[in-house]
């Protein structure tokens, strides 16, 4: 934004040392006097000269597209205030409901423990022989996951229940160790 500012700056010290040329110019030549009848009767006897005259005319034109332009920037600064008080407005939303979000995770997570520890229970009070023929029909990764919840005397008790090749897999599992390469 300051380097839009810039040739406004320099436009206005062009003008400052513009005016100021004439200035000196006219006190010096003795057309610029303080009294009003003199200064009428001075500007009334001399010629119009036309380069001021257009050059004044340019900067006139100068003038008004930097005050147009200084307007459109006025403009853009609020725009952009606008927008800036929008996107802090929806970050606060999108903030209240990543809260609610994880508050939400938090309480599933929750209940998800909670029946897995019914799960767990279960197969804690079944007896061996049922738990092991549950144990081998569902998925190993949940298999595992059960056994691994148990106490080690009854995990010991399911695993001996079950065929030898299913218990040695669910066993290599549990260590938590890579499959040996055979």
């Amino acid at each position: 934004m300051a380097f839009r500012l810039v040739p406004v700056l320099i436009l206005l010290a062009l003008l400052k040392l513009i005016f100021s040329g004439v200035y000196l110019y006219y006190s010096r030549t003795g057309r610029l006097t303080l009294s009003p009848a003199v200064a009428l009767a001075t500007v009334e006897e001399t010629p119009k000269p036309s380069c001021p005259d257009d050059l004044f005319r340019a900067l006139r034109v100068e003038k008004e597209k930097i005050s147009q332009r200084e307007a459109e920037l006025a403009k853009k600064e609020k725009d952009l205030a606008l927008l800036e008080q929008e996107v802090k407005r929806r970050l606060a939303s999108l903030s209240s409901l990543e809260e609610e979000l994880d508050k939400k995770l938090k309480e599933l997570r929750a209940i998800k423990s909670k029946r897995f520890k019914l799960l767990v229970g279960a197969y804690a009070t079944m007896k061996p022989s049922k738990a092991a023929k549950l144990l081998v029909s569902m998925e190993p990764q949940m298999a595992i996951k059960i056994l691994s919840a148990l106490k080690t005397d009854q995990v010991a008790r399911i695993l001996s229940a079950m065929p030898p090749e299913k218990a040695a897999s669910l066993a290599e599992s549990l260590t938590g160790l890579p499959p040996r390469e055979m």
